[in-house]
């Protein structure tokens, strides 16, 4: 019997990462797609995981306590939305609830008919660094960090472009 199974992997366009730009430094929302000049973006999930292992087992158990997300995406200078919110993070340096807003993920396969699932974590973004090496392209980079549980929910994407975002009615996520 010969049985000739092949996966594929889905490539790095896939998952889509979004971030709520607006409502840095107190405005209204607008989620924008963290794509064009981003040549990475990987997110850490940073599990906090407690180990206990008495005297009479032989392993550990292990539990789950959260989650410290975090990512420090590094972006080409480019012309657009994102870039004037980062500039304006470097002339500022907001802190406190100025630096409060959403990250966004969705994988492409879940998406149909312009709505599917999202996850939406509360996060603090600020300015991490800016420049690069002579001859090279002028670069920016943010740190974002979780601010708070993770929530499932739903993603439509208007015929515009534009990104909304809503809870799932049943919402496990977090727990």
């Amino acid at each position: 019997m010969n049985t000739n199974l092949q996966f594929f992997a889905e490539d790095r366009t896939n998952m889509v990462s979004l971030l709520d730009i607006g409502t840095l430094i107190g405005s209204t929302a607008k989620i924008v797609e963290m794509g064009d000049g981003y040549k990475e973006i990987t997110e850490d999930w940073g599990p906090n995981t407690e180990s206990t292992q008495y005297v009479n087992m032989k392993n550990a158990n292990n539990t789950v306590k959260g989650y410290e997300f975090s990512t420090t995406p590094e972006r080409d200078y480019m012309s657009d939305d994102m870039q004037t919110a980062i500039d304006t993070m470097f002339k500022l340096f907001p802190t406190g609830k100025q630096c409060e807003t959403y990250y966004y993920r969705y994988y492409k396969t879940d998406i149909t008919k312009g709505t599917g699932d999202c996850i939406r974590v509360p996060v603090t973004v600020c300015p991490s660094s800016t420049g690069g090496s002579g001859g090279d392209t002028l670069t920016s980079s943010i740190q974002i960090n979780g601010n708070g549980a993770v929530e499932l929910g739903t993603i439509t994407i208007g015929s515009d472009g534009a990104f909304t975002w809503a809870p799932k009615v049943s919402n496990t996520s977090g727990k």
